[in-house]
């Protein structure tokens, strides 16, 4: 996607109406999405039922589930949207495969931050379940799992997107990764 103020001031043109501003907006989002859910899907070895297309397309039919376009404020605000729609495919997802008849292996929810940054396979009701109860705590915090898990950002982007620095994010991630152990009920492989 262009840069931050870019997508903030064809925002702020699409919500006057301007309808090329808003549809500039949703193929870079479309495009960024595609790209980054190309990425995390790759790396996710377990998540074998979804393409990066349906993946997006999933997210966007949430996002845009209701009549109106979203009032998107900024970017950020945009990206957090689509994260959050990202999550909730991936666990929906997770739940489908965890009912099949046979479940078999990829019967469990594993991204690859929560394979690699939690130690093992997390079970996709309680991971979102504890999402939720870390929103209720500290949003900013949650925010930063969401992009980094399911939209697959790093540090930088992240701080870029919600205005603060990289070592914030690091030190807000290394808390809230923490504070996902502890209430997973998960053993860090230190």
């Amino acid at each position: 996607m262009r840069g931050t103020g870019e997508i903030t001031r064809l925002l702020q043109a699409s919500r006057s109406g301007d309808e090329k501003a808003l549809n500039e907006v949703l193929r870079q989002m479309y495009a960024a999405l595609h790209q980054l859910a190309a990425s995390q899907l790759h790396a996710n070895h377990s998540e074998r039922t979804l393409s990066a297309t349906a993946l997006v397309n999933e997210a966007y039919l949430r996002v845009f589930e209701g009549q109106n376009t979203p009032d998107w404020e900024s970017r950020m605000h945009l990206m957090g949207i689509a994260a959050h729609a990202m999550r909730q495919v991936l666990i929906d997802s997770a739940r489908r495969r965890k009912a099949a008849k046979r479940p078999q292996d990829v019967g469990r929810f594993s991204l690859t931050e929560v394979e690699s940054d939690l130690a093992q396979d997390v079970d996709p009701n309680a991971l979102d379940v504890v999402l939720d109860k870390l929103e209720s705590i500290d949003a900013r915090q949650a925010k930063i799992v969401e992009m980094r898990f399911f939209v697959g950002l790093n540090a930088e982007e992240i701080g870029a997107l919600l205005g603060i620095s990289a070592a914030t994010v690091q030190r807000e991630w290394r808390m809230a990764r923490a504070w996902l152990l502890r209430e997973l009920d998960i053993k860090a492989d230190t």
